[in-house]
């Protein structure tokens, strides 16, 4: 595998960070899940949410573990764990400690009847859990400490503490460019395969989905924070990515594969948008949910692949913008979330419809949020790690 940059790879993180505002934009107007804002609800939005999260977060976790080989290998043990602590294990227990505590704040103010306090009691007593859980205690969870979306970060973390152990105690170095001398080379999966193991992926989705259903989280050792009904989806693009990173794949798609896919995972999401949105289908020893987790696993792996190559061949190139956009897009991914709901609150004073109020916070917090992360970049600590 080269090192050179794939810039539609850098093209494609672009344009999910920007899936990942909408994605959480449309929560205080379309999702069964709590939220920090609840206004109003929007079946088609309901939608929206069902078919993004059959794929994209699977997408993201593919990339970063694509990557994952590369970076060991030109770091080595510790510099490669002295970097991913600066760049993820930093941000990560800042944003919990400032951010995630004082929107948990704001939030239990705002909406939970419970008596006024200042904001290090509540710290103390709620967000850490210090203090006597009320009887009437509304959650999601207790205490209110969390990570917020950086559980995304979390995985990266384990997942890359597991990886490293790996190759130190196997002492195994990955094979770049050229014959593949101590191995055997693995070519692009055939449309076959790719659907055998979509029917795997299923079916232990849906037997992980028979007691912890859709949308349902778990802290896994007090803070690890994991949705067990798409773990499945997750832990198969840390083994495929870098499966992918070993034989080279991202570097030329097969284009019948391509389209082909493309067609399947835009089939599947057609299918999964037409669901109702219910209970049965998120999980339980049923057929529904066999079903959802059957059209979820193609959708996931539809898309992935339906998206590499669309943009492998349409969007191989970079404007300026684009790769200021590239540079700065896992900090956009840090710092997109209250400036979302922050919008979200002001826009539930507005006597607006949900789906008109669900794209002016769009429209309104992308670039927001590109803005405040240019200008965090100003700063040496974020510019040099982030």
């Amino acid at each position: 595998m080269s090192d050179k940059r794939l810039l539609y790879i850098e093209n494609l993180r672009v344009a999910l960070m920007g899936l990942v505002i909408l994605q959480h934009a449309v929560r205080a107007y379309g999702s069964t899940v709590w939220w920090f804002v609840r206004d109003g609800q929007a079946p088609l939005l309901e939608r929206f949410t069902a078919v993004n999260s059959s794929f994209f977060m699977s997408l993201f976790f593919f990339i970063s573990f694509y990557f994952l080989p590369g970076s060991y290998d030109r770091k080595r043990f510790l510099k490669f764990h002295g970097d991913r602590f600066l760049r993820l294990c930093v941000p990560l227990v800042a944003y919990a400690a400032i951010v995630s505590s004082a929107m948990m704040f704001a939030y239990f103010r705002v909406y939970r009847n419970y008596p006024a306090v200042s904001f290090f009691t509540y710290y103390a007593d709620y967000f850490l859990g210090m203090g006597q859980r009320p009887a009437d205690w509304s959650g999601p969870v207790w205490p209110d400490v969390n990570f917020g979306h950086l559980w995304f970060v979390e995985h990266l973390v384990l997942y890359g503490i597991v990886y490293s152990l790996y190759r130190l105690l196997t002492k195994k170095r990955e094979i770049k460019n050229g014959p593949a001398r101590n191995r055997r080379e693995l070519f692009f999966p055939s449309t076959a395969r790719v659907a055998f193991f979509s029917v795997l992926l299923c079916t232990v989705t849906f037997a992980i989905r028979v007691k912890y259903p859709l949308y349902s989280w778990i802290g896994l050792f007090g803070f690890l924070q994991i949705e067990p009904a798409h773990i499945a989806f997750y832990l198969s693009m840390f083994f495929i990515g870098i499966i992918a990173y070993r034989n080279d794949w991202l570097a030329q798609l097969p284009g019948k594969t391509g389209k082909l896919w493309t067609v399947i995972g835009l089939a599947s999401a057609t299918v999964i948008a037409l669901f109702p949105v219910e209970g049965k289908y998120f999980g339980g020893l049923n057929a529904y949910s066999f079903a959802y987790a059957l059209f979820e696993s193609f959708s996931c792996l539809g898309l992935i692949i339906g998206l590499l190559y669309r943009f492998w061949r349409y969007c191989n190139s970079q404007s300026a913008l684009m790769e200021t956009l590239a540079r700065n897009s896992y900090l956009v991914y840090i710092l997109h979330l209250p400036i979302v709901v922050l919008y979200q609150y002001l826009f539930s004073f507005a006597h607006l419809g949900p789906y008109l109020k669900f794209a002016l916070v769009s429209i309104l917090a992308i670039p927001s949020t590109v803005c405040v992360s240019y200008l965090a970049r100003k700063i040496p600590f974020v510019a040099k790690y982030l």
